[in-house]
């Protein structure tokens, strides 16, 4: 006769199981890692779906961390390089996700960079990015050549001329709207550059001039184009995170959903309309038309690739610039001098009065692009890249006495590319904390910065973005000084807690500031 188990120890058994599972694998990463130094932790920094979570230390540990999310070292720069002694650190997790190295190393990140075989891009966990189509960003080997080939002439010198025109059209609609103000106070100036960014990629994006209050809705739309793309770019996460259904349950999310539906719609019209005009036009969607239609290998983009292209286009030409100038101008009231220095830059450099530079007269103005630079190193964009490791090999880096180390990376590891902690990296960059945009003029150290990431897959739109932030800095600084806005409930506070208190920031898409209080007055 058979004595019946009870279902609490068929619980425990299971649960000791799996405990001892993973003790077993936390093992074999260990002995792999040969001993690297780097984190413990209970899960991966890799599991995406908690990647905006915070971690936490398990006290009376020196490495061990409860670990739910990406951000921790993605805004601590090269402090936890420092903590463990050298520029490439491990984090091995209980679960059974793979190993995980952190690199700060410039010569090694540029390895990693250059060598695509050894080191490709993990495509899956950039799916999240297909919401329109497959693009440039979501693939990768011979599907990448094709995307790469069919989008580069897109970012050419005529459009590029075209951002020049269309930064310059939006920063006199800006000053038009503060026109017979002395003093404008912005509680949040991320939400001004957000607006300045959407008027730039709807005009020379998609060749749609928009006013910045310009809401009209054309027949058969439910939404303006510039709603459907405010709505998509402040939408993103949510879309990415929700599954369709929950998106109908609360207003905002609906019409979240909604304005993700108009762009395409909108974007399938100019599909429609263009498809024997495009030559008619200068912005970067029709120009990916009319290189899709002629492409002398005969190559070609499905309409979905094209508008998943576009929409790449959108995200990275939108958030990325407007953020960096939300930072440069926090930065910029911060340090005075700076400020005063630059100002006097443009005076001497940009003929027009009203600070707007000729597209001739952009390569001239080194200080701004200076400026725009060190900005980018401090707040890089993204401060995380992913690659992995399609083979046993190795890399070298230093410890942080300088000794050199030789670093074991087995096959099927998960290396992240730490941006932030690159350029402030001290072997690198000099007082790397600081805000010294001079560093940038004469000889400094290209291979260590990669606000753009770097090698065959760095940023396509790298000019379109440096252009737009050196003219609309050019034209803002031309004409107001900017201040940090007065606070009653800060007034006591230091100039390092002040500094702290405006760089608070969340990793969404990108590096987002949580709020720029800043004061604009005009110069006479």
């Amino acid at each position: 006769m058979s004595i019946p188990i009870p279902l609490s120890t068929i619980f425990l058994a299971g649960t000791v199981a799996i405990a001892l599972q993973a003790v077993w694998r936390y093992q074999q990463k260990v002995t792999k890692n040969a001993g690297t130094p780097g984190m413990k932790l209970i899960i991966s920094n890799t599991r995406q779906i908690m990647a905006i979570m915070p971690v936490f230390k398990i006290p009376f540990t020196r490495d061990w961390m409860f670990n739910i999310g990406l951000s921790w070292w993605g805004n601590h720069n090269y402090d936890i390089f420092e903590k463990y002694g050298q520029d490439i650190i491990s984090a091995v997790s209980v679960d059974g996700a793979p190993l995980c190295y952190l690199l700060a190393d410039a010569e090694a990140i540029q390895e990693v960079l250059v060598n695509r075989t050894r080191f490709p891009k993990p495509i899956e966990t950039y799916k999240i990015l297909e919401l329109f189509g497959r693009n440039l960003v979501t693939t990768e080997g011979d599907d990448w050549k094709v995307h790469r080939k069919i989008t580069a002439p897109s970012f050419s010198e005529k459009s590029n001329k075209m951002v020049c025109e269309e930064t310059v059209t939006a920063m006199e609609g800006l000053f038009e709207l503060w026109k017979g103000q002395k003093s404008v106070v912005c509680s949040d100036f991320t939400e001004t550059t957000i607006k300045l960014a959407l008027i730039v990629i709807c005009g020379a994006g998609f060749g749609m001039r928009v006013p910045m209050l310009a809401q009209d809705v054309p027949p058969g739309h439910e939404m303006s184009f510039k709603s459907a793309v405010e709505l998509v770019s402040d939408g993103i996460q949510i879309k990415v995170t929700l599954p369709d259904f929950a998106m109908k349950l609360t207003k905002y999310t609906a019409r979240v959903s909604a304005g993700f539906a108009e762009l395409r719609k909108y974007m399938v019209e100019m599909i429609q309309d263009r498809a024997n005009s495009y030559q008619n036009y200068n912005d970067l969607f029709s120009s990916l038309l009319a290189a899709n239609a002629h492409d002398s290998e005969g190559l070609k983009l499905t309409d979905d690739e094209v508008i998943g292209n576009i929409f790449i286009f959108l995200i990275a030409g939108h958030e990325t610039t407007a953020h960096t100038l939300a930072f440069a101008a926090a930065l910029l009231a911060l340090y005075p001098d700076v400020q005063e220095k630059l100002y006097e830059f443009i005076c001497t450099h940009v003929s027009n009065p009203s600070g707007a530079p000729t597209y001739n007269e952009v390569p001239q103005l080194t200080y701004v692009s200076a400026v725009f630079n060190e900005t980018l190193r401090l707040y890089p964009p993204v401060t995380l890249m992913p690659k992995t490791s399609a083979e046993d090999t190795t890399l070298r880096t230093v410890t942080t006495k300088g000794t050199p180390v030789t670093v074991p990376i087995p096959k099927g590891s998960i290396l992240h590319l730490i941006s932030s902690a690159l350029h402030t990296n001290p072997r690198y960059w000099a007082e790397p904390n600081e805000f010294k945009p001079e560093r940038f003029l004469g000889n400094w150290p290209k291979h260590a910065f990669i606000p753009f990431s770097g090698g065959a897959r760095s940023c396509i739109g790298r000019r379109f973005a440096e252009i737009e932030g050196v003219v609309a800095l050019s034209m803002l600084i031309r004409n107001y000084r900017v201040t940090i806005t007065d606070d009653p409930r800060f007034a006591g506070e230091t100039f390092e807690e002040r500094k702290a208190r405006l760089f608070k920031m969340h990793i969404v898409i990108t590096q987002t500031p949580e709020s720029i209080p800043v004061t604009f007055t005009r110069r006479t």
